[in-house]
């Protein structure tokens, strides 16, 4: 079933069109009603969308319904690394250097707003939007910033850098945000390949609930 032209959502999926609740299967369904409970619920309290009012998927989530059984354990991946202990100020400078690098739209936009409530400084986050170096940050976002930005960018971290991070997060902290950088390469790869848009603010309502 393919989007409805005449519904203000078309081209939303990007080159996939958006799946409505009636047409999953069983597996999806179940894997539908974890994304409600879960990042429906994240984006409603980050201030930006998941889902439409009917139910529809929006951003990665349109693409990883198809797949129940790869998202299932990337939704356990992801909350993994919710769970790792890291601030959320650091969390959203790693995910924003990571998804300006790739121009992956809908990640800019969910984690713009997820990074304005975390309290990063207006004119920082615009800096991370333009992949440029952002000032304001607290002294471990704006090194989580700079591991991230060596990690997409040269694809390798210098010796200096190294040991500056593994003094401020210790190993295992170190190891989440470097995790935290492979979950949103995949991200941004997804985004990318099938072309997903941000939402524009004519499509931005309030979340399916």
């Amino acid at each position: 079933m393919n989007e409805d032209p005449t519904d203000g959502t078309s081209g939303l999926g990007g080159r996939l069109p958006l799946l409505p609740p009636d047409a999953l299967d069983e597996a999806q369904r179940a894997l539908r009603d974890r994304l409600r409970a879960t990042r429906a619920r994240d984006a409603e309290e980050g201030g930006y969308q998941a889902a439409l009012p009917d139910g529809r998927f929006i951003g990665p989530f349109n693409a990883l319904l198809r797949t129940p059984h790869l998202a299932q354990p990337l939704l356990e991946w992801a909350q993994a690394l919710t769970r790792a202990g890291i601030p959320t100020d650091v969390r959203e400078a790693v995910i924003l250097t990571v998804a300006a690098h790739w121009r992956a739209e809908y990640a800019l936009y969910a984690h713009t707003a997820a990074a304005e409530k975390a309290g990063l400084p207006g004119p920082a986050i615009a800096a991370l939007l333009r992949g440029e170096t952002p000032r304001g940050l607290r002294p471990d976002a704006d090194l989580a910033h700079r591991l991230a930005a060596a990690l997409v960018r040269d694809h390798r971290v210098p010796d200096g850098l190294y040991d500056e991070a593994a003094a401020a997060f210790g190993t295992n902290t170190l190891i989440a945000l470097v995790s935290l950088v492979g979950q949103y390469l995949s991200t941004s790869a997804l985004l990318a390949c099938f072309q997903v848009p941000a939402p524009s603010p004519d499509h931005t309502e309030a979340p399916a609930t």
